[in-house]
């Protein structure tokens, strides 16, 4: 018994000692898998910091990526947009910055020549002599495409519009070192760039605990620009020289605000300050939390019948709709070959952008759906012109409603087709709204003009008073009176005192009505559009189209659903409005000789073939219009323009005509930049609300084309994007 007892306890011993080592083990066994799980995360987060990592860009005097007066191969990001202001000595100067695309980087300078009278202009209250540019840079191969491995590459022209009097081309390559928070850059011009130029920046508390001190930097760069040089140079108070360094210190401010501090050519201090933000790519300044959110309550199945009348139905989903941002028009129940079809007519009230549509749709669809219900079709319109529509298999939705099909599969099998309408004979009419007949709007009223003679900007500001809606349901309307409170344009004259336009005056006498002080009728037309189906489209429009013209148009235009590409016609004869009468016409246009005006017998007309494209892989829009201009003059009018995720939309046009209209002894053709940015970047809520600006480079009647309402391609395009 006692040798039983003590091999017992012998074997309870080894088994206690095995179970400690078990123990022992599966901690170990933890603690490994923890500290590699450590270790993995670790080495992720270090490589997610390596990827993103991006040396700040610093920008020159011109608000080009560079150091002081000279360019590096680096830019901004895709979508930033930049103003600044510049003391350079003996210039003061005013940039504007955009970046297009990741790799095409345009600046426009406006240089003020202090100190220097212009010939012709200072005496009538010009002030200093200007000059006006724009730069461009190409960036051929960005640091951040290897990760700061290799050098970057770019080539760039500086003033290549307008006088081009500091107008150069270079090539330059930058090196970016990370480790050493350290970008230099070597490169090679010609022109105001001569040869050899090169320059570097060293941030050495990029990574200091100190948050105000990371984005000071130290600059240094080697001036190529032979100042010496009066063809290059041209204020004479810039030609002293003593060194070609430049030194000094750069610091942006809360990641938007950009300062610098030079000394310049070894003589002069020279500052700038400016500031950017990425339009493009920016989801607004605050959240939008007044946003609805996508429809989940309450929520019906019921069949149509005595529990769930079709009126009773039509009322849910009305004001479940209303609720999401979308106007109801009309509602149909149709026998479509044994099947019940659902047919909605709808308005998109709220929403820029296909995505965000369809997740309100397939939300209050899914949920509100009647089962017998066999399909759903959901047609799209706007100013009562339906352009689209959805058809939706209940089963699917159904499907979706159960988390059966995600949101994808959903969307991929209810693709986009042209607008239809319903059999009249199959049919019920469950819903119909009438068009509300008048809406009113109140908007700011702003004209700009730069380069004056008696001052270099000049403005009006006041207000417009807009009322627009439909008259017997589909035919719209819209008139604005408009009245401006400030301005400072009443002593402009409507001819350019140094290069007078020697065409038909079609545009540049738009000074005497932006003069008038009383009440004016911008516009005042009324419109009627058209779905002919497949794709085609018409309108048809009267009245005073803008301030300066009114008359009747047509226009017809061909644009598939889902289709990258659209071609078109407009035609439209047009008489041009009094100064002084607000609802009169004149016959008679003025014609300069030399200085000397007389009239001629004027009835305007345009007539131009339209084609579009949409290039989506790239967000780019191109438009040619091949035709007649408003000054009898033939030829072509291109414009190219760059949309974001945020809806912001910048552009260009050049028009090319057989017009000889001549600027300081070179023929011009019409050319400019405008701009649309939606102004819910704004809101707390999604609109669809946009300002738009547009300049010409000059004020002329080269190219001119006159506003005749509302083009059916912007108007179906804004609702397929």
């Amino acid at each position: 018994m006692r040798i039983l007892r003590y091999c017992l306890f012998f074997i309870c011993l080894l088994l206690l000692w095995a179970l400690l080592i078990s123990a022992e083990d599966m901690c170990c066994s933890d603690n490994d898998e923890s500290s590699h799980l450590l270790q993995d995360l670790m080495i992720v987060n270090y490589w997610n910091q390596r990827l993103n990592e991006r040396f700040p860009v610093t920008f020159n005097h011109l608000l080009q990526g560079g150091y002081f007066s000279m360019p590096s191969a680096r830019m901004g990001q895709e979508g930033e947009v930049g103003i600044g202001y510049g003391y350079v000595p003996p210039y003061l100067h005013y940039n504007l910055r955009i970046q297009l695309v990741d790799f095409l980087e345009l600046t426009g300078t406006y240089r003020v020549f202090k100190g220097v009278e212009d010939p012709v202009l200072t005496r009538f209250g010009f002030g200093d002599y200007s000059d006006k540019g724009a730069n461009l840079k190409l960036s051929l191969f960005s640091p951040e495409a290897t990760h700061y491995r290799l050098p970057g590459l770019a080539v760039g022209l500086e003033d290549f519009i307008g006088t081009r009097s500091f107008k150069a081309w270079y090539v330059v390559a930058t090196q970016v070192y990370l480790k050493q928070d350290l970008e230099i850059s070597l490169g090679y011009g010609a022109q105001r760039i001569h040869k050899w130029f090169g320059g570097m920046t060293w941030m050495p508390f990029r990574r200091s605990s100190f948050t105000y001190l990371q984005s000071l930097a130290f600059a240094l760069e080697y001036d190529a620009i032979p100042y010496h040089d009066q063809t290059i140079e041209k204020h004479p108070k810039g030609r002293k020289k003593y060194t070609h360094w430049h030194l000094g210190v750069k610091y942006r401010l809360f990641d938007s605000f950009d300062f610098s501090l030079a000394y310049i050519r070894g003589a002069k201090f020279a500052f700038t300050a400016s500031t950017f933000y990425n339009f493009g790519c920016t989801k607004g300044f605050m959240p939008k939390i007044h946003d609805a959110l996508p429809y989940s309550a309450p929520v019906n199945f019921e069949s149509l019948g005595c529990l769930r009348p079709s009126d009773v139905m039509a009322e849910e989903f009305i004001y479940a709709l209303n609720q999401q941002g979308f106007d109801v028009s009309e509602i149909w129940l149709s026998d479509h070959e044994g099947r019940k079809v659902l047919r909605f007519t709808i308005t998109n009230l709220v929403y820029r952008d296909e995505y965000a549509l369809r997740t309100r749709l397939n939300a209050v669809l899914s949920s509100l759906i009647p089962n017998d219900i066999d399909e759903v079709i959901v047609t799209q319109a706007v100013l009562g012109l339906p352009i689209q529509e959805l058809h939706y298999e209940a089963a699917y939705l159904r499907l979706f409603r159960d988390q059966e099909m995600s949101r994808y599969e959903l969307d991929l099998l209810t693709p986009l087709g042209e607008a239809s309408y319903p059999n009249l004979y199959t049919s019920v009419l469950l819903f119909k709204k009438q068009k509300e007949w008048w809406n009113l709007e109140i908007t700011p009223r702003t004209n700009t003009l730069f380069g004056s003679s008696r001052g270099k900007f000049k403005y009006s500001l006041g207000l417009t008073a807009g009322i627009n809606g439909f008259l017997f349901d589909d035919v719209f309307y819209s008139i604005s009176l408009g009245y401006y409170f400030l301005s400072d344009m009443q002593h402009l004259s409507d001819i350019d005192i140094l290069n007078p336009s020697q065409i038909i005056n079609v545009r540049t006498d738009v000074i005497n009505y932006y003069k008038q002080r009383s009440i004016m009728l911008d516009e005042a037309y009324v419109e009627k559009f058209w779905n002919w189906g497949k794709g085609w489209y018409t309108r048809i429009a009267f009245g005073y189209f803008e301030i300066e013209y009114g008359g009747v148009t047509t226009e017809w235009l061909y644009y598939p659903v889902n289709s990258c590409w659209a071609i078109g016609m407009d035609f439209a004869i047009l008489k041009k409005r009094d100064y002084h009468n607000v609802f009169g016409f004149t016959d008679r246009v003025r014609k300069l000789d030399g200085f000397k005006p007389h009239y001629l017998k004027f009835l305007g007309s345009q007539y131009f073939l339209n084609l579009y494209y949409d290039w989506r892989c790239t967000d780019l829009q191109f438009k040619v219009s091949i035709g007649k201009f408003l000054a009898d003059d033939f030829g072509v009018r291109t414009e190219v323009s760059r949309y974001f995720p945020s809806g912001l939309r910048l552009g260009f046009w050049y028009t090319y005509t057989n017009a000889h209209d001549v600027i300081n002894n070179q023929t011009y053709h019409d050319k400019g930049v405008f701009f649309s940015v939606p102004l819910d970047i704004f809101y707390t809520k999604t609109s669809r609300t946009r300002w738009g600006y547009g300049m010409s480079a000059w004020l002329r009647d080269v190219g001119v084309r006159a506003s005749t309402g509302l083009f059916l391609y912007d108007l179906i395009n804004q609702e397929r994007q």
